[in-house]
C-alpha cells in the first residue's frame, strides 16, 4: 500500500533531481565561462541543499514507519539475501545519507572560500558526486511510484 509519506518522498525526488541538475548546469557554466559567483548561485545553492535536506527528513520518516524496514530489522540475518529488503534497509539508506553529507559539506565549504573559481570547483565536485550517488541509489526498478 502506498502511504502519503512515500508518495511525498517520491515526488520530492524529482524536485531534488531538478534542482541538482539546474544548479550543476549553472555551476559548470559559471566555472567554464569565468563568471563571478553570483547571489543567484548562493541562493540556488541554499534551495538545492534545502530540498535535499527536506527529502532526507521525509525519507527518515518513511524509513522508521516502513513495513519493509521492520521486517528487515526483525531478522537481519535472514533478510540480507532478499534484495528488496536489503536494498531499502542498507544500500539505499547508506548511499543516500552519504550523498546528503557530501552535498552539505560542499555547500558549507564553498561558503568559506573567497576565490570564486575554487568556490565553483568545490561545489561542482561535491554536488556532482552527490548527484551520481543519488542517481545510483534511486530504486528505479523497485519503485511502484516511478510514475510520480
Amino acid at each position: 500500500m502506498e502511504t502519503i509519506e512515500l508518495i511525498i518522498h517520491s515526488i520530492l525526488r524529482w524536485l531534488v533531481l531538478i534542482t541538482l541538475f539546474v544548479h550543476l548546469y549553472c555551476l559548470y557554466k559559471g566555472f567554464f565561462q569565468n563568471k563571478p559567483f553570483s547571489k543567484f548561485n548562493r541562493i540556488f545553492s541554499h534551495i538545492t541543499v534545502g530540498f535535499v535536506h527536506l527529502q532526507f527528513v521525509v525519507g527518515l520518516y518513511v524509513f522508521y514507519t516502513s513495513e519493509k524496514i521492520n521486517i528487515f530489522l526483525e531478522n537481519v540475518k535472514d533478510s540480507m539475501p532478499i534484495y528488496e529488503l536489503r536494498f531499502f534497509a542498507v544500500e539505499h539508506t547508506s548511499i543516500m545519507l552519504l550523498a546528503i553529507i557530501l552535498i552539505t559539506i560542499g555547500s558549507f565549504k564553498s561558503k568559506r572560500i573567497e576565490d570564486e573559481r575554487k568556490k565553483y570547483k568545490t561545489q561542482i565536485i561535491y554536488y556532482t558526486i552527490g548527484l551520481v550517488l543519488i542517481l545510483a541509489s534511486i530504486p528505479w526498478n523497485l519503485s511502484p511510484l516511478f510514475r510520480y
